[in-house]
């Protein structure tokens, strides 16, 4: 119970301060039981670096619910620079970051529930008036960086869907 109380707590708040969620879908290959499948809600605080128009730095608190190979869950924050290549309608971009990550799941690839995690992704946002919709895939890399062995790290795919409203 204590566990659905932080997350919900964690969850609102964040809500409150951001303007662009994202919904998705993330699956890995992990030794035993091979199959990592996951659930994620993250969220996007972003901000012109200098006054640049295509180049942003972004903030994103994450939480996942971890499906398989048992039912657990991620939480984490991570930095990332963002490439936007247009400013119109239709805007394709790219952005690559690190952070850190809670994996509540014990894995025989990671010794260390505190990881590492790296991203590289590139997506497409469709803007309209007051509200854009967003499409992403990432490439995503778990380690702990060589803290302590095992340390194989955990790669995995995300697809994700997001929603953006400008008040």
């Amino acid at each position: 119970m204590k566990k659905i109380i932080v997350i919900s707590f964690f969850l609102f708040a964040i809500y409150a301060f951001t303007e662009d969620f994202f919904f998705g879908y993330g699956f890995g290959k992990i030794k035993n039981p091979k199959n990592y499948k996951f659930y994620t809600l993250m969220f996007d605080f972003s901000r012109p670096i200098r006054s640049s128009k295509n180049f942003f730095f972004q903030i994103e608190p994450f939480i996942s619910y971890v499906e398989s190979p048992s039912d657990n869950f991620e939480i984490g924050l991570s930095f990332f620079t963002l490439y936007k290549f247009s400013s119109g309608n239709i805007q394709p971009y790219i952005k690559v970051g690190t952070g850190i990550i809670y994996l509540s799941t014990d894995f025989v690839e990671q010794s260390t529930h505190f990881n590492f995690v790296s991203s590289a992704c590139f997506g497409i946002k469709f803007g309209l008036k007051r509200i854009s919709f967003y499409t992403e895939g990432r490439i995503r890399h778990v380690s702990n960086a060589g803290i302590k062995e095992p340390n194989e790290g955990i790669n995995s795919k995300i697809f994700l869907i997001g929603l953006s409203y400008n008040f």
